[in-house]
């Protein structure tokens, strides 16, 4: 028995150091290469390994910027978080809709009154950017929109990010909510490393369950996604990303791609938004592809 005992506890010790070593060999492995991305449209833009946070490239990345609907990130990020059963029911309260209709802001097409599952309102939040998901995800979460924007700073905190300041959880403009490109990748960063997270963040479209007010259920897209003809970008592809949008912030975008073997993020913000064009999705293309051929590949999806 005391030999087992033995054995077991030396595969343990085994297992612990390789798993050690896997993780410091895959620090080691980050690229050493920087990429320029002066060229992107975007003022404002950073570029980071996904697995260790390094900067490959930064635009401005330390400047404070207003998030928009990147903000949605985080508020999703930590309503997974606080919230124990994804699968219980909810009933969209009435209470916000008049402020979301007088602010014009983005809907996923809840219904107040609506009754739906609470993963629903994910899938609501970070693909049509419904603001309508975003403040019900506030009420189970923490009891309102204020106490899910404490948790969010709270997080930003423990993150240890200093340049960060949320005081609503849809990205409707406020002069004291703010980041930077650099703080916003790294929320995201922290946000993929939960399944459920990554597993909304990544889907290109969702059908929602059925229900009273839709009984054949809706089709939410994601607003990055329903943009593009294809995700490929040279050596690899875009595996998800948020789009944000107001007159205040420009057009902003904070995505993740797959280059190589390895995945990184990439944040832009500050496109005028006087200018129609879509240049927040060009840049992401842009960043990507100058990454993948700093790599050395030629080829998108090679």
């Amino acid at each position: 028995m005391r030999v087992c005992m033995v054995v077991f506890l030396l595969l343990v010790a085994a297992a612990v150091a390789g798993v050690y070593l896997l993780k410091k060999a895959d620090t080691s492995a980050v690229p050493d290469v920087t990429v320029s991305l002066d060229s992107l449209y975007s003022p404002y833009a950073v570029l980071i390994d996904e697995s260790t946070g390094t900067v490959m490239g930064s635009k401005r990345g330390d400047e404070v910027i207003y998030p928009a609907s990147m903000t949605k990130i985080l508020s999703v990020y930590v309503a997974i978080e606080s919230i124990k059963d994804l699968e219980a029911s909810v009933t969209m309260s009435y209470d916000y809709y008049d402020g979301l209709y007088d602010e014009g802001a983005s809907r996923a097409g809840f219904e107040p009154g609506e009754t739906t599952v609470i993963r629903e309102l994910l899938y609501g939040a970070l693909l049509p950017s419904g603001a309508e998901c975003c403040m019900q995800l506030a009420i189970e979460a923490a009891g309102s929109e204020e106490g899910l924007v404490e948790l969010m700073n709270r997080k930003t905190e423990e993150l240890g990010l200093t340049q960060s300041h949320f005081t609503n959880c849809t990205g409707l403009h406020d002069d004291d909510q703010y980041t930077t490109a650099y703080e916003m990748a790294m929320i995201l960063r922290a946000a993929l490393e939960n399944e459920t997270f990554r597993t909304v963040f990544t889907t290109h479209y969702h059908t929602m369950s059925a229900t009273d007010v839709h009984p054949d259920g809706f089709t939410v897209w994601s607003t990055f996604f329903k943009n593009v003809e294809d995700e490929l970008v040279t050596g690899g592809e875009i595996l998800g990303a948020k789009t944000g949008y107001t007159e205040e912030a420009g057009l902003c975008l904070a995505s993740m791609a797959q280059v190589g073997e390895r995945e990184y993020i990439l944040v832009t913000a500050g496109w005028p938004s006087e200018d129609a064009g879509s240049y927040h999705i060009t840049d992401a293309f842009s960043g990507y592809n100058l990454l993948g051929e700093a790599l050395g590949y030629t080829d998108g999806g090679s």
